[in-house]
């Protein structure tokens, strides 16, 4: 991975005028600063712009112009003078976050800054609100999980003992700009990863897999099968997929669980978020036997933070 392609994964920056690292707060940053892409950048910008990962300044490359002559989109990319404050979005190959102590672990977590996930909701929880006797869709994307003993310490060998999380797709999905940039610490890893350098795009998958991992595709087509279309008959959602000896690449599942989700006849052109096993499917590859909380669709809004 170039340099340039290491910037690339800074999908967006932080913009807040009267803000600077040396002397501002980051969590005021994080929630009062405008989000913007390469594209919305301004030259009066410049100068205010900053790195959702360290938080030091930006650079828009090229900064005047919208695209190289070569007809390449601009990127963001550190500012030189902050060339000694290390941001793992500035490296080819980012190793991820480990904790000097307990208490450091626990303060990234209350600040939001990471997340220890123990499990997926497997099933739709059900809500009963009192007084009201019919079923309350509101959607519950959290549920406290037990103490997680996770190895995500400076020291091998060391492991701390910190709130978890049951969560779901859906829920890393509804404010994913903001999640992008967060550590995660899902089931079987070793140490926490920002969410950017844990999914793997479809389009790459070329067998198998043992273990379960984040994805993401673009739907290119969708099927509701069986005569009568019943719910619970299958609807398959085909993914685009380029690896050569794939015939196609699928998300198998009932046709309510997925329009549950929202994935129905419209949904061509959206992209799928989901947590599992790669499955071979006949001549293709699937993701069959998902939990409610594994898969979502993602806000059409957030889809740019993937191209």
């Amino acid at each position: 991975m170039s340099d340039r392609e290491s910037n690339r994964r800074i999908k967006f920056a932080y913009h807040r005028p009267d803000w600077s690292f040396e002397e501002g707060n980051k969590s005021t940053l994080r929630k009062t600063a405008e989000k913007i892409i390469p594209s919305d950048f301004r030259v009066e910008m410049d100068g205010d712009i900053f790195c959702p990962g360290c938080f030091t300044n930006l650079n828009r490359i090229p900064k005047e112009k919208d695209h190289f002559k070569n007809g390449r989109e601009p990127y963001f990319a550190h500012h030189p003078r902050y060339k000694d404050i290390v941001c793992d979005l500035k490296s080819t190959k980012p190793e991820g976050m480990r904790y000097e102590s307990f208490e450091e672990a626990q303060k990234a977590i209350d600040d939001e800054n990471l997340v220890i996930v123990s499990a997926f909701l497997k099933e739709k929880p059900e809500i009963v609100v009192e007084g009201n006797p019919e079923y309350d869709e509101t959607p519950v994307e959290d549920m406290a999980g037990p103490l997680a003993n996770v190895p995500i310490a400076r020291h091998n060998g060391e492991s701390f003992k910190l709130p978890s999380k049951i969560t779901t797709i859906n829920g890393i999905c509804r404010k994913f700009d903001e999640n992008l940039y967060k550590y995660y610490f899902f089931p079987d890893q070793s140490h926490a990863i920002r969410l950017i350098d844990l999914l793997h795009n479809i389009e790459n998958v070329s067998e198998e897999t043992k273990k379960s991992k984040l994805y993401y595709g673009r739907i290119i087509s969708t099927t509701h099968l069986g005569e009568h279309k019943r719910p619970d008959n299958y609807r398959m959602t085909y993914l685009s997929n380029s690896q050569a000896g794939v015939a196609d690449f699928c998300l198998k599942l009932r046709h309510r669980e997925q329009e549950s989700h929202g994935i129905g006849d419209k949904s061509i052109g959206r992209i799928v978020i989901a947590y599992g096993v790669v499955k071979e499917n006949g001549v293709g590859l699937c993701f069959n036997k998902l939990g409610w909380g594994e898969f979502a669709l993602l806000p059409e809004k957030y889809g740019d933070l993937l191209e």
